[in-house]
């Protein structure tokens, strides 16, 4: 292979760990704004909806960093292992985002050795964020946020358990104007 194809090579690894990087933070984001355990510091507002408490979630969500978003979940009922997993992920993203490129990571100014070996590097780097994304659902399954259904397709389905803190409530308050509360 020429130098200027594993080039080629390593700008399309380079991509592909970028686009990694976005999914999993999204996917984090997503499971963080659609399960009601998952409780934000900045309190939301009870005069708000349900749909403006739902878009102030997500915009504050959105406008964390990882790090930031690591920490509200430590704050929560998540297993002090998964925190480390998380963190670990984290390390991984961080040092494609800002520390792979001071090594001069630059394809056109390796020579083939240095190019597979930054192959090697970017191709692990997307395994672990795809992974992480993946786990994110069982992290969030053991912390009790959300019930899995795995699909046979490999899919699964995932169902906010603060679903059921609502209902509760409301079953509470049905008793009570039955005259049920013996």
């Amino acid at each position: 292979m020429t130098g200027r194809a594993l080039g080629n090579t390593s700008c399309q690894e380079m991509a592909g760990a970028y686009l990694a990087v976005g999914k999993f933070e999204s996917m984090l984001i997503s499971a963080m704004h659609m399960c009601d355990r998952v409780k934000l510091r900045k309190a939301l507002g009870p005069d708000q909806g349900a749909w403006e408490r739902s878009v102030a979630k997500k915009a504050l969500l959105e406008g964390s960093t990882l790090g930031s978003l690591i920490k509200i979940l430590e704050r929560q009922n998540v297993d002090h292992a998964d925190i480390a997993y998380l963190r670990w992920i984290k390390d991984k993203r961080d040092y494609f985002v800002h520390r792979l490129f001071h090594e001069g990571a630059w394809p056109g100014e390796m020579d083939e050795h240095e190019c597979q070996l930054m192959r090697r590097r970017l191709i692990a780097i997307q395994l672990w964020l795809e992974r992480g994304e993946r786990n994110i659902w069982v992290i969030f399954k053991r912390a009790g946020f959300v019930e899995l259904d795995l699909l046979s397709d490999g899919g699964l389905l995932a169902m906010n358990m603060g679903i059921y803190d609502m209902i509760q409530d409301d079953v509470a308050r049905m008793n009570v104007d039955d005259g049920d509360n013996i």
